[in-house]
């Protein structure tokens, strides 16, 4: 995963991520990720993603005719959304958009633009989640 050019992007770059790889726009940039949801209307540099349900988000997969599903999740049904879809997820403490790469073991598998905030690199635990939650989660179907 590309690193975040700018500490308000990361709804973009996270949604940038699941475009490029599900092949849904195999060349989506950070950049047009913003654009698509929106800026500054619904994402800006004053509060990243303004609208924290992911709404915006299901927009633009809609867009291009991907179905999602948005809810608040505990760590095992991420889990088990992990193993065969991916999404994105962002924590209520953690105030961070990333993407659902998979699972590694038992926990799950990110593609994170800022690795290292608040603690997290590529790998999200249950005990990461526990801290950070809870968690809001659009995932494709």
């Amino acid at each position: 995963m590309p690193l975040q050019e700018a500490n308000w992007t990361c709804s973009g770059c996270a949604l940038a991520w699941v475009m490029r790889s599900t092949g849904l726009d195999p060349s989506m940039s950070e950049w047009a990720a913003i654009s698509a949801i929106g800026r500054p209307d619904n994402v800006n540099a004053q509060v990243g993603l303004v609208d924290g349900s992911g709404t915006q988000l299901r927009r633009v997969y809609s867009e291009y005719g991907q179905d999602t599903v948005q809810e608040w999740l505990d760590f095992d049904s991420v889990y088990d959304l992990a193993s065969y879809t991916t999404g994105q997820i962002s924590g209520q403490a953690w105030y961070h958009w990333v993407a659902l790469r998979g699972v590694d073991g038992p926990n799950l598998w990110i593609a994170n633009s800022a690795p290292g905030y608040k603690g997290i690199y590529s790998i999200l635990s249950r005990d990461d989640f526990a801290r950070l939650g809870g968690f809001n989660v659009v995932w494709l179907v």
